[in-house]
């Protein structure tokens, strides 16, 4: 079955979205991208844009591997560079395998559609097994970047750079270990990957893509984080020059559903924006061109102590347009395949796995053909892809809203 209304190439392999960025006026989005089949490989930069985050143009390949080059294994994943005097990404290259991936930095034209050679601009350091996924951010007024980690001791971590010069990162240190208080509390993995540094709401959330090796990915982890009691101490100049430092206070899962991994963030005027990806199925059907797509973005929000999220308002008004849904009422309905379904109460099944499941409570329900996202009231969204339809079963006495998707 094929998505819709999800972002995905009309074929081949789609996974992490990496640089997101609004830039004159459209939403744009890279993803890491097979074009040649929907299997992971020969992992290329795809490109779209957007002005309502629904109707996307694909545009061409953005960059691929170069051969001979720090990336001629695969382009992996990474983020647009903000406050430059031109475009920019930085992301993970890889030559044989992910131990040895580097932070390559390209440069690109004023219309992101065309992009430079690869230059290497930072290197593992001592102590690390692997590394992947750089994250930009601004702190008192410097530049830095987080990246995600594997240390040889089998502890998950970030490592911290400082990125005032863009060309040639420096090594700062470790900025958060999964031994750490708080930390040690959360899933085991290997490797810390896509972190993703936000401010919601006054509270700053790092994001963390969980992976262990030989394992499906996931789960991915919220974690409020204090930078300053972590950075400044009693000579406050003398912790900036170090660098932030992240303490870890509390942590809970951004999306609980099986299907959902290395979501990406973007702050605009609004609540920080996230993207995911929402993997295929295994093992994947041969007869569908396409393995993988995005999530719909969603605006993220500080409710009650945890990380909630929302689908964003433009693309729920594009989606939905102005038409009104109809009422339906207790029993069990097969949904559209493409619907939004508003539940006070009910059970969602994927018709051909009856252990995908999911008891609901005053729910937003967006079906997709095979993929559906749901998003409780004050609880995280739970993302899930089926094989077959999807069945709303509704209480007795009680009635939800569908709406058929434009």
């Amino acid at each position: 079955m094929l998505s819709s209304y999800h972002l995905r190439p009309a074929s081949g392999w789609i996974n992490d979205p990496n640089g997101l960025t609004f830039h004159d006026g459209r939403w744009h989005v890279f993803y890491q991208h097979n074009p040649a089949g929907p299997v992971h490989g020969d992992i290329h930069w795809g490109h779209a844009s957007s002005a309502d985050l629904v109707v996307w143009e694909h545009h061409p390949v953005a960059f691929g591997p170069q051969t001979g080059g720090p990336d001629a294994g695969g382009c992996w994943s990474g983020v647009f560079v903000p406050g430059l005097d031109r475009p920019a990404v930085v992301y993970s290259g890889v030559v044989a395998s992910a131990a040895d991936a580097t932070v390559c930095l390209r440069w690109g034209s004023p219309d992101l559609l065309s992009w430079g050679a690869p230059q290497v601009v930072a290197e593992p350091p001592p102590g690390v097994r692997e590394m992947r996924d750089p994250f930009v951010f601004d702190w008192e007024a410097r530049r830095f970047a987080l990246v995600g980690a594997g240390l040889h001791d089998g502890t998950a971590a970030l490592l911290l750079f400082d990125a005032s010069e863009i060309t040639a990162w420096r090594y700062v240190g470790v900025v958060a270990r999964a031994d750490a208080p708080v930390c040690r509390t959360l899933p085991p993995s290997d490797v810390w990957e896509c972190p993703q540094l936000c401010s919601v709401d006054g509270v700053t959330v790092l994001i963390l893509s969980l992976c262990t090796h030989g394992a499906p990915p996931g789960p991915v982890v919220w974690v409020a984080v204090d930078i300053d009691a972590a950075s400044y101490g009693a000579d406050r100049r003398v912790r900036v020059e170090a660098g932030p430092q992240l303490a870890a206070i509390a942590w809970g899962l951004v999306d609980t559903g099986p299907n959902f991994y290395a979501p990406q963030v973007m702050t605009d005027d609004e609540e920080p924006m996230l993207i995911g990806w929402i993997p295929s199925r295994t093992p994947h059907d041969p007869d569908v061109p396409v393995a993988g797509c995005l999530t719909l973005p969603r605006r993220l929000a500080w409710q009650d102590g945890a990380l909630v999220s929302r689908i964003d308002s433009v693309a729920a008004q594009a989606l939905t347009g102005s038409g009104a849904g109809q009422e339906v009422g207790s029993g069990r309905h097969t949904l559209p395949g493409a619907a939004r379904a508003d539940v006070p109460a009910g059970r969602l099944t994927s018709s051909s796995d009856p252990a995908l499941s999911l008891q609901l409570t005053d729910a937003e329900v967006w079906v997709d053909a095979d993929v559906v996202e749901v998003y409780p009231a004050g609880g995280p969204a739970w993302t899930a892809r089926g094989t077959g339809e999807w069945l709303l079963e509704i209480p007795e006495d009680l009635t939800g809203t569908l709406q058929l998707l434009v």
